[in-house]
């Protein structure tokens, strides 16, 4: 029987720019093969897609059920980029008004800086944002897509971008869940030690100071002047005096 496990090869995290091809190229190949977006199986819808402003054809995909509005950019995401994605999807609508439309943006870099620019447009309409990673081989070179964001009314949930998504970047909200304690017990002593409780205070007491009606926040332990060696009082006077 013929060994059918991959071949493990060394590589680096690489981008498009990096292997001498540019946003035509991307868009042609993605064009070729639009499964290769990770959102299942797609085809071309539109021979003739709506015009960038730069020159570049949309590129208009279908799952037969919803139409996809399609716009590739290399490198980081860009305000201008998000606002010609939507001028596409919205174009898209008008010419093909019978049709369930989903705007989608291909980028290398989602920036965190519109990140909620992005979530918030995804409450109001159909938007899917994928991101492309590169990694680099010796003599090749895998372009990865992972849905960086989604709407909720867009179901993704058996494509392999998605896929992609959950195995490299696990929900935060997973990950806080799991570091609370489930022993009670163990609850009880993280509250003690996080409470004002559980504070260590060896003077008995957290009553404001009856001399200066002051309370005090770092509850130090105290000690009676009484207590004091002669030479510790005589000390003490010095630098009251002083």
């Amino acid at each position: 029987m013929s060994d059918t496990r991959p071949t493990n090869v060394s590589g680096a995290v690489s981008t498009v720019a990096d292997l001498d091809k540019d946003e035509a190229w991307l868009q042609e190949w993605l064009k070729e093969e639009p499964s290769r977006l990770g959102l299942g199986d797609l085809s071309v819808a539109d021979s003739a897609p709506v015009q960038n402003e730069d020159g570049n054809p949309a590129f208009l995909a279908t799952d037969d059920d919803r139409y996809f509005s399609v716009d590739v950019r290399l490198g980081e995401m860009e305000a201008a980029h998000g606002f010609q994605m939507l001028d596409n999807w919205a174009r898209n609508r008008v010419r093909h008004p019978d049709k369930t439309h989903v705007a989608v943006l291909v980028t290398e870099t989602a920036s965190d800086r519109y990140r909620t620019t992005l979530e918030t447009l995804a409450e109001h309409l159909p938007l899917v944002v994928v991101e492309l990673s590169v990694w680099r081989g010796e003599t090749e070179a895998i372009l990865v897509p992972r849905v960086a964001l989604a709407s909720d009314d867009v179901d993704l949930s058996t494509t392999p971008a998605v896929a992609a998504a959950a195995a490299t970047k696990p929900d935060l909200r997973d990950a806080a869940e799991d570091s609370v304690p489930e022993d009670d017990d163990e609850a009880d002593k993280v509250e003690a030690a996080t409470s004002d409780e559980g504070v260590a205070d060896e003077s008995g007491s957290n009553d404001p100071d009856p001399e200066t009606g002051v309370e005090d926040p770092w509850r130090l332990p105290k000690e009676d002047a009484d207590t004091l060696s002669p030479s510790e009082t005589g000390s003490l006077a010095g630098v009251s005096g002083s």
